[in-house]
């Protein structure tokens, strides 16, 4: 009982620690902005490069394997004559699959933090939640522009 405890609480740290750390779309250690901005080295870059390389193909595999049990737990939802166990069980396989799936990104994203020193991945995180309030502020300014009427051709409001 208690291992089984122990476990769940370093699989839900583990996922805690892959949503905390959302890095930043795309290979973010080959954008030249990034990396300057962090301080990454070449060697450093190259490192993270083989940790992801490394990752992916069991990252690709691992979605996959996510989509195909969501696929057939829609479509054990959608049969009129629907038996509650098989539905908990595709329930089941569905969450255990996205576990893996979170396991495996935060692990990998742990290896990359261990590269970085501890002030390149704050700035890092700093920059990813920079990008994150960019995106909310633009959302919210469309959101925003979508209830009054568009600016006409030369950039001004129509009168009336």
């Amino acid at each position: 009982m208690r291992k089984t405890l122990g476990l769940a609480l370093v699989a839900l740290a583990v996922a805690g620690t892959a949503r905390a750390a959302d890095l930043p779309d795309g290979k973010w250690w080959k954008h030249p902005g990034i990396t300057a901005e962090i301080g990454l080295t070449p060697e450093q870059s190259s490192e993270i490069e083989k940790i992801f390389v490394r990752s992916r193909t069991r990252l690709i595999d691992l979605r996959a394997d996510l989509e195909k049990k969501q696929l057939a737990l829609q479509g054990s939802m959608e049969d009129k004559a629907a038996d509650r166990k098989a539905v908990e069980k595709n329930i089941e396989a569905v969450e255990n699959a996205r576990a893996e799936l979170q396991k495996t990104r935060a692990l990998m994203i742990l290896d990359m933090k261990q590269i970085l020193k501890p002030e390149q991945w704050e700035r890092l995180m700093q920059k990813q939640q920079e990008r994150r309030e960019r995106m909310q502020e633009q959302r919210r300014m469309f959101r925003e522009e979508g209830a009054r009427p568009r600016p006409g051709p030369q950039g001004r409001r129509p009168n009336g």
